[in-house]
């Protein structure tokens, strides 16, 4: 029997997965949630309690056993997926999880047209919806056809965000803004499917909607304000405009779409014109904004899958701004710097004072600081200030003298002589160029003559990726043969069986930090073992390098693996 009133989320950003959270919470539902990595929206009081399931990649077996015992376990009423790194796999297997859960994503045929863009455009152009000049690029096309065809600047752009195979990293969209870069664009992108599309002047509209069967039940609109380089982190309610919600409602009547969707607009003010960009078919970044202006889309599409009501069409208040507080405060330290003169810069600095003066007035409202639920916000606040001073910090005098020893003492102890058959996983981000190396180097060390397990894992979520032939290439000067190697995903599993984990830059560090908060294993950089205190920590990636750049580091990583093994053997013998 399903229990009443539990939903589980699955996201970890602090826009449209914890505003769903608050929205679910704040209603008196049991709210789970389902993260891919430790963020500050998992503070939320909201939360009633955290799942952590496996990426999907590969067959998606781990993933698939791991949540349909976790839908079996807990017996949740609706499951929300946040965005595609979850949506594609629960879209992938819908068959699966039928008569266990109610799943909030679009229908099969939504979702083949909705999240190819190629696909959205050819449909809006076959209703009268006004698009940007654009189509698929062809094998035939060159940088020079393409700028005859369409001017400059043109963007690229793949035909889906996110692709069931390549979950862990979003593609790109590519500004060409001249001949050169449009060639290397070309080049880039040769043997995917994408399109190009023609710039279009204007700023940015979204109008998001809740609908059933197509019929559009609730409307929101919000305008971009001081968009810059391509992203905006501040809004400002606005009526809907009568000839974009016609362009929504013609799509959603086309598709007899079910669900929650934000359509992503350009607008010309001067002349009026606009043009649709593409259409965010689940919980969208902005939402915050409608949210706390009383058009609660999760809690209402909540009502409409779990009990069948229809909520008649909400009123909200125009004028009223939204503000992601720190990223656009970033924004503004971004712009301040491009202002020029004295004078430019303190006008810059009124006005943006003037707008942070809305909030006093009750004509601004923030994303992640709401008063009901703050611990999100300052968490992200101390994330901040603390990133922002690590740089500096690693610096002073004695830092990294203390980071050795810190290091050196964490291995003495997950070595030491009781500890048998030891468990050491090197770590680095994809496990095709750096943590192979090394895992080979140690073995050859150490394996016949002292009881440790040595093992090799990557931080991005895929499996079977060979080493680059550079890397097979550079390790034969220490006779490693990489060929035959395949790259492995450092899973929960995998976290939990090691005694120690030696990671390689601080960018591992902050993954296996992120990915696995309860981590009990020490996590060591092996360059603090490097025979030079006088040289930096750091062993860059050489992923994507020359033959030259792969030796200098795997030279360094020969070192430090000599120093490690050098200190195993002292603590073993201890």
């Amino acid at each position: 029997m399903v229990n009443v009133h539990k939903v589980l989320v699955i996201g970890d950003d602090t826009r449209s997965f914890l505003t769903t959270i608050r929205s679910l919470g704040r209603a008196g539902i049991e709210v789970h949630a389902g993260p891919f990595v430790q963020s500050p929206a998992l503070d939320s009081r909201y939360i009633s309690k955290i799942h952590w399931l496996p990426y999907y990649f590969g067959d998606g077996a781990e993933w698939l056993d791991a949540f349909g015992e976790l839908l079996d376990r807990e017996r949740f009423e609706l499951v929300i997926p946040c965005d595609e790194r979850a949506l594609l796999p629960l879209h992938q297997f819908r068959e699966r999880f039928e008569g266990r859960t109610q799943l909030a994503i679009p229908d099969t045929h939504c979702v083949e047209i909705l999240f190819d863009k190629h696909k959205t455009r050819e449909l809006a152009r076959s209703l009268g919806v006004s698009i940007a000049g654009g189509r698929l690029i062809e094998a035939s096309d060159t940088a020079k056809t393409l700028i005859i065809e369409a001017g400059l600047p043109l963007a690229i752009k793949s035909n889906s965000s996110y692709t069931i195979d390549r979950l862990h990293s979003r593609n790109r969209v590519i500004v060409a803004h001249d001949e050169a870069e449009l060639t290397e664009a070309l080049r880039e992108v040769q043997g995917h499917s994408h399109f190009f599309e023609a710039f279009f002047p204007g700023t940015g509209v979204g109008v998001s909607v809740l609908a059933h069967r197509g019929r559009l039940l609730q409307a929101f609109q919000h305008r971009r304000v001081h968009e810059f380089q391509g992203a905006s982190y501040y809004r400002v309610s606005e009526e809907p405009s009568p000839s974009l919600v016609d362009a929504v409602t013609k799509i959603m009547r086309a598709t007899s779409y079910s669900g929650l969707a934000m359509f992503e607009f350009r607008v010309n003010v001067e002349t009026g014109a606009w043009i649709l960009l593409e259409v965010n078919a689940r919980p969208w970044g902005s939402m915050p904004l409608p949210v706390a202006l009383g058009i609660d889309f999760p809690f209402l599409y909540y009502k409409l899958l779990v009990q069948g009501v229809e909520v008649p069409r909400l009123r909200y208040k125009s004028g009223v701004y939204g503000r992601n507080l720190l990223p656009d405060a970033s924004q503004h330290f971004a712009r301040a710097k491009l202002a020029g003169s004295s004078v430019n810069l303190i006008g810059f600095l009124l006005r943006t004072l003037a707008g942070y003066m809305r909030v006093l007035v009750g004509k601004e409202v923030y994303d992640v600081l709401v008063s009901d639920d703050p611990a999100p916000a300052w968490k992200e606040i101390q994330d901040k200030i603390g990133s922002l001073a690590r740089p500096f910090i690693s610096k002073l005098p004695g830092y990294a003298a203390r980071g050795r020893r810190l290091d050196a003492l964490a291995l003495q102890d997950a070595m030491r002589p009781t500890n048998q058959d030891a468990q050491i996983a090197f770590v680095c981000q994809g496990n095709i160029c750096r943590s192979p190396m090394a895992a080979a180097l140690l073995e050859r060390e150490i394996a016949e003559a002292i009881p440790v397990r040595v093992s090799s894992f990557g931080n991005l979520p895929r499996a079977g990726a060979p080493s680059p032939a550079v890397a097979v290439t550079a390790a034969r000067s220490w006779h490693v043969e990489l060929g035959g190697h395949s790259s492995r995903h450092f899973t929960h599993q995998a976290a939990e069986k090691a005694d120690i984990v030696v990671i390689f830059d601080e960018t591992n560090r902050r993954w296996i930090k992120e990915r696995h908060p309860s981590l009990k294993a020490p996590v060591i950089m092996l360059g603090s073992f490097l025979s030079s205190v006088r040289v930096d920590r750091i062993i860059a990636d050489p992923d994507g390098c020359d033959i030259t750049r792969f030796e200098r580091i795997y030279g360094a990583i020969a070192d430090g693996v000599g120093g490690l093994a050098q200190q195993i053997r002292e603590s073993k013998n201890a």
